[in-house]
């Protein structure tokens, strides 16, 4: 029954994404300044890309004056965008599990401030500011923390991004965790440990560990979509070859093309897929190992 559901949630969410992605075709002004909206023109739309998928038509976008096959650019695309968002993910949980279990007491009292602080600047803000900082170490120091952005496919900026990524998705997971490992430590079974001598660190790494885990898992939804916005900016401002950068992009530079943003937002669905797969399964081997019988 699960499958069916889920089979059928998926259909409704491609539905929609086809609509959705029609609606800068279809919607505009009219000659009296109202809005127009061509209903007929939406499923006109789609008949074309589905015809297309067939003929092969659907698979090619323009840049300028020639036609790319759109799969030779969004694997390329699809893998960068997974290298940055695998990587600050599982950064976030390793950092979570520090920040926000083991040293979560340190963390309230020192971490939490900085990393609070830090939560409350939009993205493109905190991004000139660690620019601007590696900047000013640079011409005053000669020191080359990282680089500002990426200025072709073999000279990438790395680490600023992935900061980037990691910083508010760790603000929420932490502030959540912390909440519920204050709730754990004064279980009974807690207290009953701490009454017959378990040691401090077996006490952290058997039982607070495996029963705050769970929450973590629950809440990796949000911390995903949390990072997954964030990719938009960020591939923007570092000048990174994702796919929200080919989304907006080419859009931008070659016009609207109905096709290559449904394989876009397609491609966004199974980065997020991908992703949240695997850092699920590195959470559920987490709880194997700390399993405590």
């Amino acid at each position: 029954m699960r499958i069916w559901k889920a089979t059928f949630a998926q259909l409704l969410s491609l539905i929609f994404l086809l609509v959705l992605a029609a609606f800068p075709l279809v919607l505009f002004s009219g000659n009296s300044g109202e809005i127009v909206f061509n209903v007929s023109g939406v499923f006109a739309i789609i008949k074309v890309f589905f015809i297309g998928l067939f003929s092969g038509d659907s698979y090619y976008f323009t840049q300028g004056d020639r036609s790319v096959f759109i799969f030779t650019v969004i694997v390329d695309s699809f893998a960068d965008s997974f290298y940055y968002l695998i990587i600050a993910g599982i950064s976030v949980l390793a950092l979570t599990f520090l920040l926000g279990i083991w040293f979560w007491k340190v963390n309230e009292r020192f971490f939490g401030k900085v990393i609070s602080l830090l939560g409350i600047l939009p993205d493109f803000i905190l991004i000139l500011l660690l620019q601007l900082f590696v900047t000013i170490v640079y011409k005053n120091f000669g020191i080359k923390l990282a680089k500002v952005a990426s200025f072709d496919s073999n000279d990438t900026a790395v680490l600023l991004p992935i900061i980037t990524l990691i910083i508010i998705p760790l603000l929420y997971a932490v502030k959540a965790l912390n909440e519920k490992t204050k709730d754990v430590l004064t279980q009974d079974y807690i207290l009953t440990a701490i009454a017959k001598g378990v040691k401090k660190k077996d006490i952290y790494l058997y039982h607070v560990t495996a029963n705050v885990t769970p929450y973590l898992k629950a809440d990796l939804h949000k911390i995903l979509a949390i990072m997954i916005s964030n990719l938009f900016i960020v591939e923007y401002i570092f000048n990174l070859n994702g796919i929200t950068a080919l989304f907006f992009q080419t859009q931008a530079y070659f016009g609207y093309q109905y096709n290559l943003v449904i394989f876009c937002l397609v491609a966004l669905f199974l980065l997020y897929g991908a992703v949240f797969f695997l850092l699920y399964m590195l959470i559920i081997f987490m709880e194997r190992i700390l399993k405590y019988d």
